[in-house]
């Protein structure tokens, strides 16, 4: 009877945890659908979650959803600054020797792109999975970064580390399979089947390198081996095409208009254009009227801007990255996203030193076992980010503006656009503004110098003095 009750235990469990992975994998492949920008799908999506909240079937039939695509921006931003230099990699073999095989490997593998390429998907994802690969057919080598909707994983005691990672693949023909990896062994499942087929070039279906060839790029750590994508990018994203569509379908209604017609008798698919006449012989009153729809459109797209700030600023982003008039943000206040910003990066920059060291470990792994000239195994790899700074001393400024003008390269128009990140045309008006306040203040120092010198001197009293 506890035999019993203990399968039907271990039935239920797995049977939850198949649920709570297709759950899991749906999630992501929403996520992916707006980062990859499938139009398509994401139209689908928005059509599938805004039925009767707010559109009807009807209404949905008729429009497809606008998608201005958000994501990507700010995600360029949250990683921009640190791989704008490339870092120094080098494999070290002593204090004065290093191996100079490894540029020509890592340019092959197209290294630097990759690693960018896998920042910010793990910036949205939260985690990747990265692993260089050996293509028998061009015998070269190449780096595949995996995202969470494409893989399923089984973890060790520790949860955060790899046991078994089973990726989805599909071929040029359409038909899907998987790759499974363990530290043993390597193998390919067909479609549904479980059965194992050893893969090309690897009959007996091993692993050839004792490990998996898998390194994870995670950035926060999670109650799961996944932990949460970036859930704020997302409704942000989703937020924003809706809103866009709804301002959209307003703006069209209002400017083809809806007619409402009394006794006009005409058909109900009656459409009207320009120059077409229509005429009535009822005796009766006979009127056709536009309804004009009462919009605060400029209302909405404030609400649209502020939104699209409110997320970028709780992303650590300065207000100007989603604002298109900042010449009301201080100078000290772009100043302090700045210095938030560049802690976070510093933060980052920890996180990719680690991944970073680990790929390069997987690549001499993996050329080794296939490629010549093998890169030196007993050899340790560096990586030293650059730590040249986006900014300069306001003393460099200073001598690079007055350089710029003296050679008429450049003038405060150009200066207050760099500065304050507006149009040529907000640069003058503010330099205009600013110049009227200066004459202003120039006017007044001048009446009350005038002032304080017409103004009467205090007369001192003389001394007494007495004669005796």
């Amino acid at each position: 009877m506890t035999g019993n009750i203990f399968t039907e235990l271990v039935k239920g469990y797995q049977k939850m945890r198949a649920i709570s992975e297709m759950e899991r994998i749906s999630i992501h492949r929403l996520f992916s659908a707006f980062y990859n920008n499938d139009y398509l799908l994401i139209n689908d999506i928005l059509k599938n979650e805004t039925l009767n909240n707010p559109y009807s079937k009807e209404t949905l039939d008729k429009i497809n959803f606008q998608h201005l695509d958000v994501t990507q921006k700010i995600l360029s931003r949250l990683s921009g600054g640190i791989y704008t230099n490339e870092p120094l990699r080098e494999l070290i073999i002593s204090e004065n020797n290093v191996d100079e095989n490894l540029s020509d490997v890592l340019r092959q593998v197209k290294y630097s792109m990759k690693v960018k390429d896998a920042f910010r998907k793990a910036l949205y994802f939260n985690i990747i999975v990265a692993q260089p690969v050996y293509d028998y057919e061009l015998n070269k080598m190449r780096i595949d970064i995996f995202t969470p909707d494409s893989f399923k994983v089984k973890t060790k005691d520790d949860y955060l580390v790899l046991d078994e990672i089973s990726i989805e693949k599909a071929r040029p023909d359409g038909s899907v399979y998987e790759a499974v990896w363990t530290e043993t062994e390597h193998y390919l499942i067909e479609g549904n089947s479980k059965e194992k087929i050893a893969p090309p070039n690897n009959e007996q279906g091993k692993n050839p390198f004792g490990k998996l060839p898998f390194v994870v790029l995670r950035i926060e750590e999670g109650c799961d081996f996944f932990g949460e994508p970036n859930w704020n990018l997302l409704l942000n994203q989703k937020n924003l095409d809706i809103r866009l569509t709804d301002l959209n379908e307003s703006e069209l209604r209002n400017v083809h208009g809806i007619y409402h017609g009394i006794n006009t008798r005409f058909a109900d698919n009656t459409r009207f254009s320009a120059g077409h006449l229509f005429q009535s012989e009822e005796r009766e009153r006979v009127s056709l009227e536009s309804v004009n729809l009462v919009v605060d459109y400029e209302q909405i797209r404030d609400n649209i801007d502020w939104k699209i700030k409110t997320v970028m600023n709780s992303e650590g982003l300065s207000a100007q990255s989603g604002d298109v008039n900042v010449a009301n943000e201080s100078g000290v206040k772009r100043s302090m996203d700045e210095i938030e910003l560049q802690e976070k990066r510093d933060d980052y920059k920890e996180l990719l030193y680690n991944f970073e060291i680990e790929l390069l470990d997987m690549i001499r792994l993996v050329h080794n076992t296939y490629m010549t000239p093998k890169l030196n195994d007993k050899a340790y790899f560096e990586l030293t980010f650059s730590e040249e700074k986006g900014t300069e001393t306001i003393q460099d400024k200073i001598a690079r503006r007055e350089m710029e003008k003296s050679i008429g390269y450049k003038n405060d128009v150009d200066f207050t656009m760099e500065d304050l990140e507006v149009s040529e045309d907000e640069a003058i008006e503010i330099l205009n503004k600013v110049s009227e306040q200066n004459k202003k203040l120039s006017e007044l120092k001048t009446d009350l110098e005038t002032e304080k010198e017409n103004s009467p001197s205090e007369d001192k009293p003389e001394d007494e003095t007495t004669n005796d």
